[in-house]
């Protein structure tokens, strides 16, 4: 079974400390076409952006709430969001 969350995003959780556990992490969570945001923001997602012609919504999670926004059926994937490089 594929997990949801990313690898970097998995890096990034398993290196947080206990004191680091409530630290709002940026992330873009990809879900299903017509998913409301208000469920995400229902298990924590602190929405900071959606875009119109994905299904992708910019937002920050804390390590604790990666879990459950990642348990919804219309989540399809939790990535880190950070600095992208063109090559």
């Amino acid at each position: 079974m594929m997990t949801k969350i990313s690898n970097e995003l998995l890096k990034r959780i398993n290196e947080a400390t206990i004191a680091e556990s409530q630290r709002e992490i940026p992330v873009i969570v990809t879900v299903t076409a017509g998913t409301d945001p208000a469920v995400l923001e229902e298990k924590g997602l602190k929405i900071q952006r959606t875009f119109q012609n994905s299904s992708d919504i910019a937002g920050t999670l804390t390590v604790a709430e990666v879990n459950p926004v990642a348990a919804l059926d219309s989540v399809v994937a939790i990535d880190y969001d950070g600095t992208a490089w063109a090559l």
